[in-house]
């Protein structure tokens, strides 16, 4: 592809169809210019032809015959004003029967195809350009040819001037055109405009179709391709979500079948391999987390696609319905587990949100001493923001590693426990889906961990 037709390919469509029209209206003008150009300059010749013309006949009617010979009777006062012009130069010249010059110029000759009264011809004499117009006068004793000829100053100036004044209307119109083309272009594609700024605005995560209103019918067949692959699209998240979530239940089915056995089997076997399989066990139970994990990552990232889960979510209803699948584990660990809720209403996915709130319960209660502190809230602040808050008196993270928390499997140095990493990160990227923002402060206390989830207003 040569450079023009590239450019012409990557530019607007309103710049390429002046670009293409530019072309053919430049031709138009240069006919059009041509036209007038001929049209405006043939009177103007053609007067100064009569005026020629008149030149020569008011020679001829000077012609006198004296008995055998013709001779022209012009005074000195008339030959001055017969050669009197303030632009050209006037040359005449008369010859009789026999070629005879008798009176004029010497240079000038008549032209040898005059036949006709009076014959116009362009000449030229010394360099210069002539227009001549030649008479034939018919006397007693022959043909007297008189030609009177001017140099060609009037009629350039003329034709300069019929030029200039053709150009700028021609042109004006020329631009007028192309203004009116750009503006006519600009408003037919307001449309098209419109459905760029609508797909500008849309999150990656919106695979709604296209609507088809307003669209030009030229860009119809576009909208319905891109709506196409828009419908494929949301096959391929919504086969990829089911997959998930059938393997995420059957993964949990015989991995939770395997533990119960484990257990009933240390209870069974021998005391020297009673160690072995709590090891088992214990190796089980985090294989069993580290995939709920993994599939929970994938069912929340950015490439599935669940926009279609999209509704209003009670954050103090979901709040009651997870904490109580981490009772057990805080009275286990003696930890005082509160719960607190106040009105809190979001756009988003009910199933996704849970798994941020488990993720968070399970890291702090995980984590927080016997005997310590877990407060898990929700509300409304202020500004007009939902919020969800899980809080604990643990050990805290250290500033310095707070900035790497939500990476995958990073864990702090130093932290006890069996974790996999992951429970950040898939907070994060639920946070990230719902555009809601992550602070990551110390406690109320001063001791201890606060996670602050707070999503956009009006969400």
């Amino acid at each position: 592809m040569n450079s023009r037709a590239s450019f012409l390919a990557s530019g607007a469509l309103r710049h390429r169809l002046l670009l293409l029209l530019l072309a053919p209206l430049l031709v138009l003008l240069l006919v059009s210019l041509f036209a007038d150009y001929r049209t405006a300059l043939e009177p103007s010749n053609a007067a100064y032809d009569h005026a020629l013309a008149n030149a020569a006949i008011t020679l001829a009617s000077r012609l006198v015959v004296h008995g055998d010979r013709v001779d022209i009777d012009l005074p000195g006062p008339a030959e001055a004003v017969l050669v009197a012009d303030q632009v050209d130069k006037v040359f005449f010249d008369v010859r009789g029967p026999r070629g005879e010059r008798l009176a004029g110029n010497a240079e000038l000759r008549p032209h040898p195809d005059a036949y006709e009264n009076p014959h116009f011809a362009d000449d030229a004499l010394a360099g210069r350009k002539l227009r001549t117009a030649t008479f034939r006068v018919p006397t007693a004793k022959g043909i007297v040819t008189v030609t009177v000829a001017e140099t060609t100053g009037k009629r350039e100036h003329t034709a300069t001037s019929i030029a200039m004044a053709m150009l700028l209307p021609n042109a004006l119109l020329i631009a007028a055109t192309l203004v009116f083309v750009y503006v006519g272009v600009r408003v037919a594609l307001k449309p098209l405009d419109r459905l760029g700024e609508e797909i500008t605005r849309r999150s990656p995560h919106d695979l709604s179709l296209l609507p088809c209103r307003d669209v030009p019918q030229e860009a119809q067949p576009l909208v319905r391709a891109i709506n196409g692959l828009i419908t494929d699209l949301r096959a391929a998240a919504a086969a990829q979500q089911s997959f998930l979530a059938d393997a995420a239940h059957q993964l949990r089915t015989p991995l939770a079948g395997l533990q119960m056995q484990l257990e009933l089997a240390a209870a069974e076997v021998p005391p020297q391999f009673r160690t072995r399989i709590a090891q088992i066990r214990d190796a089980t139970q985090r294989l069993a987390h580290l995939a709920h994990q993994l599939l929970s990552l994938a069912r929340s990232g950015a490439e599935a696609n669940i926009a279609h889960e999209w509704k209003p979510v009670d954050l103090g209803r979901l709040l009651e319905d997870i904490a109580p699948e981490f009772l057990d584990a805080a009275l286990a660990k003696k930890i005082d587990f509160g719960v607190e809720t106040a009105p809190a209403w979001v756009s988003g996915s009910r199933w996704l949100l849970g798994e941020l709130l488990s993720n968070l319960l399970d890291n702090a209660i995980r984590y927080t001493p016997a005997g310590g502190r877990v407060t898990a809230r929700c509300g409304t602040a202020a500004d007009g923001r939902a919020y969800l808050e899980v809080e604990d008196d643990g050990p805290g993270i250290p500033d310095k590693e707070r900035p790497r928390v939500f990476d995958r499997f990073y864990r702090v140095p130093g932290t006890e426990g069996v974790g996999a990493g992951l429970g950040l990160s898939i907070v994060r990227e639920v946070a990230e889906r719902h555009g809601a923002t992550i602070a990551l402060e110390t406690a109320a206390n001063g001791q201890g961990t606060l996670f602050r989830v707070s999503f956009p207003k009006g969400a």
